[in-house]
């Protein structure tokens, strides 16, 4: 089970010298005819969303939380129903950050 980052949080990437802002998690990204899964989806920080751009990555990429968003409840369950679809997928294709080609 991964206890994902809560939504708002700040990370630095391995390898990495720019800031990201988690802003999505658990997302199915096609690529040609494929489609993985990476766990989590973030934009340049301070920059935010420029044009449809956005970093795609998982939770053992990351090296730093920064700074962490808000966790309640709702984040909580959220991330337990992450976990459950992963676990009742075990079909999916998850995403490789070093290895991704751009479509």
């Amino acid at each position: 089970m991964i206890n994902y980052v809560p939504l708002g949080s700040v990370v630095l990437l391995k390898d990495a010298s720019q800031k990201l802002l988690v802003v999505s998690r658990g997302i199915n990204v096609k690529n040609g005819k494929d489609t993985f899964f990476f766990e989590y989806g973030g934009v340049l920080y301070p920059d935010g969303l420029i044009s449809d751009r956005m970093a795609y990555f998982n939770h053992e990429n990351i090296s730093k939380v920064l700074f962490e968003g808000y966790n309640d409840i709702e984040n909580h369950n959220m991330v337990e129903n992450i976990n459950r679809y992963i676990t009742e997928h075990p079909e999916i294709k998850k995403g490789d950050v070093k290895n991704w080609q751009q479509p």
